[in-house]
């Protein structure tokens, strides 16, 4: 079955690209033909660039990847099979404009915290945001998996 899993974070700069390219490079890896994913910010605009850390962890995938924001959108939202946030409050935001059994949290689905907003900070704030989307990206796809069976 095909699957569209999109990624919500803020501001769609750090987090959900960073997401997104975690598991671009899996999909890449692994040809998995069937997966497509995107990601969007809560509160953005169109256009703005990824933060420059976030632009420094991906340039180290060996993937294709270039990112612009974009607001989340009820159209946006229709279009995917999965949406995931990276903390309970997005999904609380989210909750009137999807459907429950497709609108997910990071800490509902792996149990280890919220991915905190790494903005402003330094280098080594956006390697844990890194570590701890790699050791949450596989259970993402297991329970993609199972709610589009």
């Amino acid at each position: 079955t095909y699957m569209k899993i999109l990624f919500v974070c803020t501001g769609n700069t750090c987090r959900s690209p960073m997401a997104q390219a975690i598991l671009q490079e899996k999909i890449d890896k692994e040809a998995l033909k069937n997966i497509e994913v995107d990601s969007a910010g809560i509160f953005c605009g169109f256009g703005e660039p990824m933060s420059r850390h976030t632009a420094e962890i991906i340039e180290e995938m060996d993937i294709f990847f270039t990112h612009k924001s974009q607001p989340v959108t009820s159209k946006l939202l229709s279009t995917c099979d999965i949406v995931v946030t990276m903390t309970r409050e997005h999904k609380k935001l989210l909750a009137g404009q999807v459907e429950e059994k497709r609108l997910f949290f990071f800490y509902y689905i792996t149990g280890d915290g919220d991915i905190a907003d790494p903005y402003g900070g330094d280098s080594s704030s956006y390697r844990a945001v890194e570590a701890q989307l790699r050791r949450a990206i596989d259970k993402v796809l297991s329970l993609a998996r199972r709610e589009t069976e």
